[in-house]
């Protein structure tokens, strides 16, 4: 019997040859630590240390990686950390297009609890960018955006870039057939949004800042309505597809159909850091790969209860993603969902 399913999006990609875009101005080098329990203003043994490239384009570009499509990451980098990540493109076969800068690339502290698996994680602003490193960016970004290619947008911004960055970068994709994707917060994503995006994917607390309660002061409908509601009057403006995870049990998701709950395999939590990236990342790989926008959900939410479920951040070759996809089930919660047979998983 098969299960209710989102269908393909009207606004859907078609085969391209054209590598994967992933667009992450604000990289970083990721030091993981893990430690028994944290304990603010104590002294603490480390029991792990990982040290890789990191922020959010990293994580993306390195899980489309491991699933097979061919990816190349735009941004900034520099000083010694900086070559540290070319260095891990060009060891993991991805194409490096950033943008080299005089400022050094951050560096990321992440604390992993090994009793709970909380993570806590220390974000510095970014670098300093001068003029002419953002004009040689720009052109970068203005060559490689074509028509049918898939372009992420993913991450924070460096202090000197426009918070009207992603929005730049959509309408360019809009102008020329090609497909952006994206996954801000705060302002950036306000911005975003106003561009129509063919995709928008961000977790709840960030989408809540898009929700204007202020102005309705007296709204007497729920938050999960509230939330509901302004995903259909993003896809009802003109966006394709609107994704927001709510946790470790489910997300909504919605486009021109309707909306649905979509359900996350269950899985002990050893680092949550990265799952939205690396759904994300498993999203955009299976498009890329020819799959069906049910099959793609199911992979983004296998990949990202697997990265859950290990320490390092992202996807590694070979990761068994098939057995938490077929956990994977979908409630339609509006008029407009529609029955679909032959759904993935039933």
């Amino acid at each position: 019997m098969p299960r209710t399913a989102p269908p393909n999006p009207a606004w859907w990609p078609a085969p391209s040859p054209q590598p994967l875009m992933v667009v992450g101005p604000n990289p970083a080098m990721d030091r993981l630590q893990v430690i028994g329990t944290l304990e603010p203003g104590g002294v603490h043994r480390v029991r792990t240390v990982a040290a890789r490239a990191g922020g959010k384009s990293f994580i993306v570009a390195r899980s489309i990686r491991a699933l097979g499509p061919e990816v190349e990451i735009f941004g900034f980098l520099g000083g010694a950390a900086g070559q540290l990540a070319r260095e891990e493109c060009a060891t993991l076969g991805m194409g490096d297009r950033h943008t080299s800068i005089a400022a050094d690339t951050r560096i990321t502290p992440v604390i992993v609890e090994a009793k709970t698996g909380r993570s806590t994680v220390f974000n510095e602003p970014g670098p300093a960018l001068t003029a002419q490193e953002q004009e040689r960016f720009w052109a970068a970004i203005d060559d490689a955006v074509a028509a049918d290619r898939i372009t992420v947008c993913t991450g924070s911004l460096p202090p000197d870039l426009g918070s009207d960055t992603y929005a730049r970068i959509v309408s360019l994709a809009n102008g020329r057939g090609a497909f952006s994707a994206v996954d801000a917060s705060g302002k950036v994503l306000r911005s975003t949004l106003s561009s129509h995006p063919w995709l928008v994917k961000c977790n709840r607390s960030e989408f809540e800042g898009v929700l204007d309660r202020d102005a309705t002061p007296d709204d007497s409908r729920s938050d999960d309505e509230a939330i509901r509601d302004r995903m259909r009057q993003l896809v009802d403006g003109g966006t394709g597809i609107v994704i927001v995870t709510t946790g470790a049990q489910s997300f909504w998701v919605a486009t021109a159909d309707g909306v649905w709950s979509v359900s996350v395999p269950v899985v002990p939590t050893v680092n949550a850091t990265g799952s939205g990236d690396t759904f994300l990342a498993a999203f955009i790989a299976q498009v890329k790969l020819g799959a069906s926008f049910a099959d793609a959900l199911c992979a983004a939410a296998a990949a990202g209860a697997f990265n859950a479920a290990h320490l390092e951040p992202g996807l590694v070759p070979g990761a068994e993603l098939e057995p938490l996809a077929a956990q994977v089930r979908f409630t339609p919660v509006d008029q407009r969902a529609l029955s679909v047979a032959g759904a993935p998983g039933a």
